[in-house]
């Protein structure tokens, strides 16, 4: 697998905090750039470098009319599927002994493939106007709860008076976290709610909606 390392996207997740920003507008470089892309969400990923590899894999799961159906797709990265392999990688390593042994694309069960991938779709259009600064659970195609909402960043310190909203996805696990975590929550770490920055948000293709996770996110959670 070729992971493309010159190409990341930018990061649109501001747009909410400039007050110069135009309804449906984002900021890109300084310049004011139409969310709208004129293709649906499975086109417009096989034009970008970054999901080269997300693409072999929803055409291996048989999911690109579900990815073009009407729904919001957190996509991964090529990096979060890298970097799945590498750990499936090692574990077989271990467990035969054998480091010259590969985990690769063709080693991924189509049937877990296809519920991962799910995971990462909802019904619907879920852009940032539907979401608020409080948690709002949604139900994924896979059938698992999620929370999805906008966090302001404290540590701003730009030039404009809002303070810019990420957007993050929170697999909800054994019931939705408490939020500061205190010091003595019961709960091990495999029950705890997984949280994933959104690096790139609102991109509105002829379909639904399209968000990409943050390189860091661990695919399959």
């Amino acid at each position: 697998m070729k992971i493309k390392l010159s190409y990341i996207l930018t990061l649109v997740s501001f747009c909410v905090a400039f007050t110069a920003c135009k309804k449906n507008n984002y900021i890109i470089g300084g310049d004011l750039h139409d969310p709208h892309v004129n293709m649906t969400t499975y086109d417009f990923l096989k034009t970008k470098p970054l999901f080269d590899t997300l693409v072999v894999l929803i055409d291996k799961a048989g999911l690109k009319d579900e990815i073009n159906g009407n729904n919001t797709f957190f996509a991964p990265t090529d990096y979060s599927i890298k970097s799945l392999l590498e750990r499936r990688t090692l574990i077989i390593q271990q467990k035969y002994q054998d480091e010259n042994i590969k985990y690769t694309l063709d080693s991924l069960p189509i049937p877990e493939l296809r519920d991962s991938l799910r995971s990462h779709l909802f019904a619907g259009k879920i852009n940032r106007e539907q979401l608020s600064l409080e948690n709002k659970v949604f139900k994924s195609l896979a059938g698992e709860d999620f929370s999805i909402l906008l966090k302001v960043d404290d540590g701003y310190t730009g030039l404009t008076t809002t303070k810019p909203q990420y957007l993050y996805l929170t697999k909800i696990r054994n019931g939705l976290d408490p939020n500061p975590i205190p010091d003595d929550y019961p709960y091990p770490d495999e029950d705890r709610d997984i949280v994933d920055l959104v690096q790139t948000s609102g991109i509105l293709t002829t379909n639904g909606v399209l968000h990409v996770l943050n390189n860091r996110h661990k695919f399959y959670w």
